[in-house]
């Protein structure tokens, strides 16, 4: 079989995915608001590939008639979820338009909080995604490529914490790092001493969450984010 014909079978499968969960949607099977079935489930229950299901579902996802978070799964939108949609897009417009002095004290009062969450929820899987994060920023030739891991670590704990709602808010927090002027900010202040610093704290944090120690965890990186607003902002 030709590689047209593939193709042509693969789109008329994602097609018949698209239409059978629309017809789940409209008889109420899956109603506004409700988590659809995992991946390897609607795989079954359809007899399809994965990569056929992921384009079906990022079809749905394109014409607003599902939301897929990260980690999360997919759900079928409602008034409510398209509001909250909409509310997000504005929280991130709101904090991208924030000063770094603003941004700093949010982060100060979220991300203590959720690394204590996250030493009592991680999962194997989300301490692995850690030392990837530290083994990665650790081997940065530059600060844009530290400044990429040092994000995704960040953005791991928060993860970690399994807390949804804390995970959308910090997306919109760390929309700002692909901003100019943090970037600018960054290669100001991140001297190779500040950045070895850095890297001691965050195995210092990550030794905490892997040694389930809230309290440690929560202390480490708020030391941390107090050295990074100390050299930032300085003061």
């Amino acid at each position: 079989m030709d590689a047209l014909n593939l193709r042509d079978r693969a789109a008329s499968g994602a097609s018949a995915v698209v239409a059978l969960i629309e017809q789940g949607i409209a008889d109420g099977t899956w109603g506004p608001g409700t988590k659809l079935p995992t991946e390897r489930e609607l795989e079954k229950r359809f007899n399809v590939s994965r990569n056929t299901l992921r384009k079906s579902l990022r079809v749905l996802e394109e014409q607003g008639k599902i939301v897929r978070h990260v980690g999360r799964g997919s759900f079928v939108t409602s008034e409510a979820t398209v509001k909250s949609m909409a509310e997000n897009q504005s929280l991130t417009s709101r904090i991208i338009g924030a000063s770094p002095a603003e941004v700093m004290e949010l982060r100060l009062m979220v991300e203590p909080q959720a690394a204590e969450l996250a030493a009592g929820r991680a999962t194997a899987a989300d301490l692995h995604r850690m030392e990837e994060c530290l083994a990665h920023a650790e081997r940065a030739q530059d600060i844009p490529e530290f400044e990429h891991w040092d994000g995704m670590l960040h953005v791991a704990i928060i993860g970690a914490a399994k807390n949804g709602l804390l995970s959308d808010v910090y997306d919109a927090i760390n929309a700002i790092r692909n901003q100019p002027e943090w970037a600018r900010l960054k290669v100001r202040s991140l001297t190779p001493a500040r950045r070895a610093v850095y890297e001691d704290q965050h195995r210092r944090i990550v030794g905490a969450l892997k040694d389930r120690d809230g309290d440690q965890a929560r202390a480490a990186l708020q030391e941390h984010l107090l050295q990074v607003r100390t050299n930032l902002l300085g003061g």
